[in-house]
Parts: structure tokens; C-alpha cells; sequence
């Protein structure tokens, strides 16, 4: 989808415009190698359930994961151990100590929690493999599933990182001392620092994210990484324990599952719908990448993506996405007009939205739409069913309105909530009826040569019903029809009156109109010059149901009960032809208030019950 911008891309660009100037923070020096890394380099990416990546800034750049790598190698350890023998091994509370910190739950003889490096380490420790090749073969496989590609190591980082590691020899090593670990220290600690030096971009961290998000499955690849139940012990540990010392101000200020790196990388999980990847290697005084904790409180707070905050049912926000050769408006057009709908009303689209409408489902919605940009030129977002729209929703929504009106694409609001409508702006509508006719009234005017569109006057011999009459037979009729004008607002039909003529509508346009709760009139169609009304005409001592109106002036010929009376007599043929075909139109089913059949000029509301004429 090339031709237009969707809006939650526009919105990670405005994003990445306001962050880009933050140069506060500084590069992580303890690792020399890693104040080589450009520090303007700034990447911003989402990565949703059904794989679909949105990528801002330098997402492409590649930098060192870090303890980034800690979260999926505590997910690899609980995949070889359990959760009860890792948790013998490794706690799950926070430390209230720096990252690199030499202490330990002295209580229970462990490390806190395995995203600080004790914790990590120890993880490492209990990688299972015959060797260290195939641990690190294990590792790596492991990576691969998270983020749907082989990754390539840093070598000039893993040797910095081996050769100033002495901190964390020092823990390893009293881990040993302490029995926490067993085995070769050497061993565990090149594949920490070897795993610490894998190289990622913004989308793989995104993708790591959204791994986790949905379950263990990668989206893009559908392989699975670890198994649902651990990665619900992995998501629990992030929570508490992932963003350092400001563990507690993330999860206050953003409410996510997240792991830092001092490499500069942050993955966040929003579980069950998104994965965030953000990279900007200058860090705050914790180690946490800064324009990254930032960019991450603005998303959070932006698109209402904390945990803790109410989302709705997750209910499939799209009901249905149609085009206007599927559904058509009540308006009882013209056989040329109905023939050109038949033909090119695929160009207006309609998308009917249900429940809830938030950034996860204005998300997908928007990026549906864009998915269907080329196949259609005006677009109606039904809203009428929506139970709420939050600020995220509407301002997306407004997003899409405005890229679609650069792009030369009609659009339109359907709501009866006004503040909804008002999205619409001039195109909104109560109802959606009104905003398929008028669709289908700029289509017609594009697609139709000037001398066939619109309410022009129609030639008896031009009706559908008469088309294959003898000339005999037509005469006949004509005989009887006796010519009657009207002008804009003359009421041709009355509710309750009785049914005393048929009406062929030869120039000009009426609504049919029924009466609402209120009293008032509610219009359910409209009809074109060219099509027959008022047939309860034909079966006698009936009442009419609705209002017959005219909206122009005009002309219709009338047949009235006693001429239907004189044709029964003396051309039996005739009247025949007229009742039986009027009776034998196609009839509009229960629930679609439309016909697209161009014979269907019998009127009818599918709303008044099925088999029941209304006029």
C-alpha cells in the first residue's frame, strides 16, 4: 500500500520528529566499544499480532542487544528446567540495586531476579547443551525463533566486553562459591557475553516483542519461541524487573512488559495485540536508552496502551466491509442508472464498525482500509454501532480522513452520535442510506453521459415493465392513464387513505415516507422518473402505508381503481400484464433495503415486513 501514508505511521514519524532533537544522556562507557556507536542513531518500530511493521528513523541500524538478550535466555532457562527448578535457581523480585550490582538474596541463596547480570548469568548457567558450541547453537536457534532471522555477533564488542568483564566475573564467581551455579565459569560467561553481543535493529526488537506478545508465536514467521506458559513467567519478570531501577516509574508511567539495554534498545510488549522496539544509545543514569523511556511514556500515554487500562472487549472492531455493488441505497433509480451502479458501484466502499474503537482496533482498521485503498474511490466508515471512541481512535480516524482527501478519495461519517459525525465534516450523515445515495449520485455523475443522468423525463415506452408490451397492448394502457403535474412538496400518496391508482412517474423525483416514534416522518426511499408506485392500487379496498411526497416537480400518469376495473373487462391481457408483473418483482429480503435487480420497481420496504407493499 504505496499510494498512501496510515496513520499510526504518521503518528511514530510526528513521534520521532519531537524526540528527535533530545540529545540529553550518554553513551555506556564501561563497555569501551560501545562509545563508538553513532549517538544520534534513533529508531522507532511497532510490530502487530498478524505481523504487520511499522518502522520510523534508523530502524535499520544495527547496535548490540545487550540485557535485552536477558529476557529470552531466562525464557530458553525455563524452557530447559521448569519454573520450579528456575526458581530455585533464580528469584523474581526486584533488587533495589544497580543492574551490575554484587548482591544477592542472601535469604534463599539466589540471585533477585534474572534481569539484573547475577540473575542473567546464573540463567545462562543453565543452558543445557553437551558443549559450548551446542549451547551456543541452542542460543542462537533461540534468538532466531524470537526475531524470524539469523543474527550475526559483534566480535569487536564480545572481546571488549571479555576483556573489562571483571564485575561480572566477580559475581560469577561467587555464585560458584556459593553453590548458585555449577560447571565452568569461563564457559558461562563467554555465552553471556557472546549473547549480550548479538547485533539487532528497531524491528527485531519489535518483533521480539510481539513474540511475546502473542504467546510464544512469532507473527511474521509463525514459528513458535517458547512455550505460552513461560512466556507468561518472562512478561511477569519484565514487569517487575526489566527497566532497571526505574522499574517501578515504568511500570507507573507506561505499564508495559519491558526489557532495556545499555546498548540502547528497549522491547515493550503490550500482550495479546502489539511489540514496540525503540533504539537511541545515549542513556539516563540508570542505563535506560533516554529518548527511549521517553518515546515509550508518549506512546503509553497517547495511545492508552498501560496495562491497567481498560481497553474494551477486544471484540473484532470491523463488522463488515462491503462495496456498493453488494448493498445499495433505497433510491428507485432509472434502468440506466441502476445498470451503471451494476456495473461500477464497486468504486464505493463501506467500512461498519461495532463495539469499542481505541488504538488496537483503530489501528487495524485503518490499515484495513489502507489494505483496500485501490479498489475503491469514496469511503463510508458506519460508526452507528460503535458503543465509544476514545481521543486515540478519533484523532487516527481524523488521520485517515485527511490522507484520503490528499489522495482524491471520498469520505464520509455515518453516525447518529453528532460529535462522531462531525469527523465527516461535511460529508456526514444520520443514516446509512443517505450517504450511499450520495455516493452513488457522484458516481453516476463521472460515469453516466450528461443526456442520461439525472431526473429527466422518462417515456412511458422507456419503463422496464412495459419492455416487451405489443404495441396493441400499449395503447390500451395509455388509454387509461390520465396525466397528472405536480410540484416540489405536493403530497401525491397519504398514509391510511385508500389505494385508488397507480402511478407511473415519468419526470421528476418523490420520497416515500412512514411515521416514526416520534410522529415524525422518517424517509425510507426515493424514487427516480422511469419506475411505478402506489400498487396497492391493484388489490383493491387496501389502505396506504406510507406517504408519497414530491420532491420536484413533475409528472406521473395515473391508473386509477376504475380503469383497472375497465381494463379486468374489456383487456384482460393488459391487466393481466400489469398486476401479474407487478406482483412477480423481484422482492428486497428482510434486513437489505435495497434492490439492485433494474426489474425491481415495485416499491418496497424490507423494513415493514417481508411480502409487504408500503405504498
Amino acid at each position: 500500500m504505496s499510494a498512501v501514508t496510515l496513520p499510526v505511521f504518521s503518528y511514530l514519524q510526528s513521534l520521532h520528529a519531537r524526540h528527535k532533537d533530545n540529545r540529553t544522556g550518554q553513551l555506556a562507557s564501561y563497555i569501551p566499544e560501545l562509545t563508538r556507536i553513532d549517538p544520534d542513531l534513533f529508531g522507532i518500530a511497532f510490530a502487530t499480532m498478524d505481523g504487520y511493521i511499522y518502522e520510523v528513523g534508523d530502524s535499520a541500524a544495527t547496535f548490540t542487544i545487550q540485557s535485552v538478550s536477558k529476557a529470552i535466555i531466562y525464557g530458553l532457562a525455563l524452557e530447559d528446567h521448569g519454573r520450579d527448578e528456575v526458581m530455585r535457581k533464580i528469584g523474581v523480585e526486584p533488587s533495589g540495586e544497580a543492574f551490575n550490582s554484587i548482591v544477592f538474596d542472601e535469604r534463599n541463596n539466589r540471585p533477585f531476579n534474572p534481569m539484573v547480570n547475577a540473575g542473567a548469568i546464573a540463567a545462562t548457567a543453565l543452558v543445557k547443551g553437551a558443549n559450548h558450541a551446542e549451547r551456543l547453537a541452542r542460543i542462537l536457534d533461540t534468538f532466531r525463533r524470537f526475531m524470524g532471522r539469523d543474527l550475526d555477533m559483534d566480535a569487536a564488542v564480545h572481546r571488549s566486553e571479555s576483556d573489562t568483564g571483571h564485575r561480572n566475573r566477580a559475581i560469577a564467581f561467587l555464585e560458584l562459591n556459593s553453590g548458585m551455579i555449577q560447571g565452568n565459569i569461563d564457559e558461562h560467561l563467554d555465552l553471556y557475553f557472546r549473547q549480550c553481543s548479538l547485533l539487532v535493529n528497531t524491528v527485531d526488537l519489535a518483533i521480539m516483542g510481539a513474540t511475546l506478545a502473542n504467546g510464544g508465536i512469532n507473527p511474521v514467521t509463525g514459528e513458535r519461541a517458547i512455550s505460552a506458559a513461560n512466556v507468561r513467567s518472562v512478561l511477569s519478570v519484565m514487569s517487575t524487573c526489566g527497566m532497571y531501577d526505574y522499574a517501578g516509574g515504568w511500570q507507573f508511567n507506561v505499564g508495559l512488559p519491558a526489557k532495556s539495554g545499555v546498548g540502547g534498545g528497549i522491547s515493550a510488549v503490550l500482550p495479546g495485540h502489539l511489540g514496540i522496539g525503540v533504539f537511541s544509545p545515549r542513556l539516563d543514569a540508570v542505563g535506560n536508552s533516554e529518548r527511549g523511556v521517553k518515546v515509550c511514556e508518549d506512546i503509553s500515554r497517547n495511545f492508552r496502551l498501560h496495562l491497567f487500562e481498560d481497553r474494551g472487549s477486544g471484540q473484532d472492531p470491523v463488522r463488515r466491509f462491503y462495496r456498493g455493488t453488494d448493498v445499495r441505497s433505497s433510491r428507485v433509480r432509472r434502468q440506466e442508472e441502476v445498470k451503471a451502479l451494476d456495473h461500477d458501484g464497486h468504486a464505493i466502499a463501506v467500512c461498519e464498525l461495532q463495539g469499542e474503537l481505541s488504538f488496537m482496533e483503530a489501528e487495524r482498521v485503518t490499515r484495513r482500509i489502507g489494505g483496500e485503498l485501490s479498489g475503491f474511490a469514496s469511503l463510508i466508515v458506519d460508526m452507528s454501532r460503535l458503543k465509544s471512541v476514545d481521543k486515540v481512535g478519533e484523532e487516527l480516524l481524523l488521520m485517515l480522513r485527511d490522507t484520503l482527501a490528499s489522495t482524491g478519495h471520498g469520505f464520509a461519517i455515518v453516525s447518529l452520535d453528532a460529535r462522531l459525525r462531525a469527523m465527516g465534516g461535511t460529508n456526514s450523515f444520520g443514516a446509512i442510506d443517505d450517504a450511499l445515495e450520495f455516493f452513488e449520485d457522484q458516481l453516476l455523475e463521472r460515469v453516466l453521459p450528461a443526456t442520461d443522468a439525472g431526473p429527466s423525463q422518462v417515456e412511458l415506452k422507456q419503463f422496464s415493465l412495459l419492455a416487451d408490451w405489443s404495441a396493441e397492448d400499449f395503447d390500451t394502457l395509455m388509454a387509461e392513464l390520465q396525466p397528472r403535474d405536480f410540484e416540489d412538496g405536493e403530497s401525491l400518496i397519504m398514509a391510511g387513505t385508500p389505494a385508488r391508482s397507480l402511478y407511473f412517474l415519468v419526470e421528476g423525483r418523490v420520497n416515500v415516507m412512514i411515521a416514526v416514534a416520534n410522529g415524525a416522518l422518517r424517509r425510507i426511499s426515493t424514487i427516480d422518473a422511469g419506475n411505478v408506485f402506489g400498487e396497492l392500487a391493484l388489490f383493491g379496498q387496501a389502505r396506504r402505508t406510507a406517504d408519497v411526497v414530491a420532491v420536484s416537480s413533475g409528472r406521473v400518469l395515473e391508473l386509477t381503481t376504475e380503469g383497472i376495473t375497465r381494463l379486468s373487462e374489456m383487456a384482460p391481457r393488459v391487466h393481466y400484464g400489469v398486476g401479474a408483473r407487478r406482483r412477480a418483482q423481484p422482492r428486497r429480503p428482510v434486513g437489505a433495503c435495497q434492490s439492485r435487480n433494474p426489474g425491481a420497481v415495485a416499491l418496497r420496504s424490507s423494513c415493514s415486513g417481508p411480502g409487504r407493499d408500503i405504498s
